[in-house]
């Protein structure tokens, strides 16, 4: 069960638009997330190393976590304690939006690897949408985290909203911003641009938003 009031009622008791991808049980059903996927984060770090931050990164750890992370190998799960000191330290690096977009969307196409691989390849032979794409949310999702859920709605013809419940990781604008690159670096597969942003409106503990439209 979530924690009461980490979930806005927004999310919890808004009708349902057209429901392309539900969450598998209520929300408020959910349990948290409580292992993330090594992937995620070995594939973070590796990025800050590239861009140059990676030393300031480690200054900024928890010490109670700092080995875990740094002998991370790939393909294994972490405590989510992990994975928050994970994200925490990179909030503490302080890097506009921008530069957080550009660093998630690199770690997005590392994440997807193979996992696209097969969506990709038609895409290419026969011009399919993003919608087979956002139709493996939920499978990619349980692939880096046990506990939580994700739902994806229709707006419209090309405009969904993600809806992520039960990851204390949307805490931090890192993670959320992560999100988006993820979700991006997916996507643009499949269309000529994307376009996301947040729904602040929708944000609670351990939930958050996004709104996605493509061209």
């Amino acid at each position: 069960m979530l924690v009461a009031g980490e979930v806005p009622d927004i999310l919890l008791h808004a009708p349902p638009d057209d429901a392309f991808l539900p969450f598998p049980a209520p929300p408020s059903t959910l349990g948290p997330v409580r292992t993330v996927r090594s992937t995620l984060v070995t594939s973070s770090i590796r990025s800050l190393r590239a861009c140059g931050l990676y030393d300031r990164y480690v200054q900024g750890l928890d010490p109670a976590h700092r080995d875990t992370l740094l002998t991370a190998v790939a393909g294994v799960w972490l405590p989510v304690e992990a994975a928050i000191a994970h994200y925490a330290a990179c909030d503490a690096l302080g890097l506009d939006v921008g530069q957080q977009l550009a660093i998630a969307t690199e770690v997005g196409d590392h994440v997807h690897g193979t996992f696209l691989g097969t969506t990709l390849r038609m895409a290419r032979t026969v011009g399919v949408t993003p919608w087979p794409a956002l139709a493996q949310s939920a499978r990619l999702y349980h692939r880096l985290f046990t506990g939580g859920g994700i739902a994806v709605t229709r707006k419209g013809p090309k405009d969904v909203r993600v809806d992520m419940v039960g990851n204390p990781l949307c805490s931090l604008e890192y993670f959320r911003v992560g999100v988006r690159g993820v979700y991006q670096a997916a996507l643009h597969l499949f269309c000529l641009r994307v376009i996301t942003y947040e729904v602040p409106a929708r944000r609670g503990r351990s939930s958050m938003s996004l709104r996605i439209s493509w061209v």
